[in-house]
């Protein structure tokens, strides 16, 4: 309860509460705050003093006032000031293409990651605790005691009919309106890529990716013989646009691989005018995108529904965020294929991804037919079952809530324990923090300190192919917050303020 003084009026007392409340993450970014009413019975305090404070935190840019909804704590707001995000400069990658070299590096990293006994702040695999663990077994016992034949025979491509159904009904709320017999089924989000790629390409053709882009990109790159060309990037909004264009000016560019919703590492959202001209761009050149939106559920802010007007044509998703449409809502002539699985929001040992391909749908099912034919046909009841009882919205909501939570607790850590000098990116959806450390700070050292004190991290190195990101790392907040992370977060502070003091 408040109490009136001298010094301060009550309605800024309850904004000062408030504001620290969203500070530390009780109210996360794009959350609902208390109704006006609500909020008067809780603290104590007249209607009317809640609207005034209300309102103050609306003008210093805490609140977004919703009509007809209430208020809900905004993407961009004082309180972030709390922590270094100074806007991260555009990367400036070489301008030729290159043969991968770091597969073996990323090799050698990724098998330290998930090593037993330490705290995983480099692989973005969500923690257990945060999936649905018991219904997704109870699904899996459902499916196996009443389809048991379905479960024990093939599934052959496209795959599982009733989950493909229900998938295109979930990517109308990316602004994708497809069919069922538009989508494939896959074994995670990797294995759709890999079928789009061997689908779209020949060994020894060029594509083009972000950078940094994720390590897995180069990985696939290596292996299918492929030579890749670094675009400069945008943290906040993606691959630029003019730089990619003045590649495909001078280069035999065949595709461009990225993510257009939350991007690995940046987190970084393409607006919709951007995604509009990249297709159109890829239309005039006549390359193919492949667009990989394993991250594209995990907005940390709120949405609103999508719909389709009758003439057709797409609106796009608006919410605090203002650009939450898929690249492959602007599609018309089938260029952009699209990936993604559930293995961030469910479950990652249940594999199962989806690819719409687009005008290279019937080489993808070839692809998949002689090699696979399908994913587990388990699996794909499962999570059909899943689907069907309406239990992942309701999932979906609380992991949200808890990864934006979370994010700004990491950031105001981060702030709290590493040097002053230190950058830290503002994604807007997804698992990853991408930091800058202080000039001279190497994080492929910092990555072999930490692990001495049983912490992983992600180097920066691995999202290129050059060395351009040895001064960045990312790191991975899907996972409770708990006096365990403060301490390593406080301990990979100590290290880089070590190696600072060596430069």
């Amino acid at each position: 309860m408040l109490e009136r003084t001298l010094d301060k009026p009550l309605y800024q007392q309850l904004a000062d509460a408030l504001s620290n409340d969203i500070r530390s993450g009780i109210y996360p970014v794009g959350h609902k705050v208390p109704s006006v009413r609500k909020m008067s019975g809780l603290r104590g305090v007249s209607i009317s003093t809640v609207s005034q404070a209300y309102g103050w935190l609306e003008d210093q840019g805490w609140l977004l006032a919703r009509p007809q909804s209430g208020y809900y704590v905004r993407s961009s707001h004082a309180g972030m000031d709390q922590v270094n995000v100074i806007r991260m400069p555009v990367s400036s990658p070489e301008a030729i293409p290159s043969a991968v070299t770091k597969s073996e590096l990323i090799s050698d990293v990724l098998d330290q990651l998930n090593h037993p006994g330490r705290i995983n702040l480099g692989a973005t695999i969500p923690h257990a605790s945060l999936m649905p663990q018991r219904q997704l077994q109870q699904h899996i016992q459902k499916v196996s005691r009443y389809q048991l034949s379905e479960v024990l025979a093939y599934q052959f491509s496209p795959g599982h009919i009733g989950l493909r159904q229900q998938l295109a009904i979930r990517m109308r709320d990316a602004s994708v309106f497809c069919d069922a017999d538009d989508i494939v089924i896959s074994h995670g989000c990797v294995d759709a890529l890999t079928l789009c790629l061997r689908a779209s390409t020949h060994p020894g053709d060029l594509i083009a990716v972000e950078s940094p882009c994720y390590y897995g990109f180069l990985q696939l790159a290596e292996l299918l013989g492929l030579k890749v060309l670094e675009i400069p990037t945008d943290p906040a909004t993606g691959v630029s646009l003019e730089a990619l264009e003045l590649a495909l000016s001078q280069w035999p560019i065949k595709l461009l691989l990225l993510t257009a919703r939350f991007s690995n590492p940046h987190g970084a959202v393409m607006p919709v005018a951007r995604q509009k001209q990249l297709v159109a761009m890829a239309r005039r050149y006549d390359i193919d995108l492949l667009e990989d939106d394993i991250y594209g559920e995990l907005s940390h802010l709120t949405q609103s529904a999508s719909h389709k007007h009758g003439s057709g044509q797409v609106t796009a998703i608006t919410g605090l965020d203002g650009a939450c449409t898929a690249l492959k809502a602007w599609d018309t002539d089938g260029r952009v294929m699209y990936c993604s699985s559930f293995s961030k929001t469910l479950s990652a040992g249940l594999r199962i991804g989806w690819c719409i391909p687009g005008r290279h749908f019937d080489g993808v099912v070839r692809q998949q037919i002689f090699t696979t034919f399908s994913a587990c046909s388990l699996s794909q009841e499962t999570i059909h079952s899943y689907l069907q009882q309406g239990h992942y919205d309701r999932h979906l909501r609380k992991l949200r809530q808890t990864i934006s939570s979370n994010r700004v607790r990491f950031q105001n850590a981060l702030q709290q324990f590493f040097p002053p000098q230190t950058l830290i990116s503002q994604p807007l959806g997804g698992y990853c923090l991408w930091i800058q450390l202080p000039d001279g700070v190497s994080s492929g050292l910092l990555f072999h300190l930490a692990r001495e004190q049983s912490i992983s991290i992600v180097p920066g190195s691995l999202f290129s192919n050059s060395e351009r990101f040895e001064q960045y790392l990312r790191l991975n907040i899907a996972r409770p917050w708990d006096d365990t992370v403060i301490q390593a977060l406080e301990t990979l502070g100590r290290l880089v303020t070590q190696l600072m003091q060596k430069v």
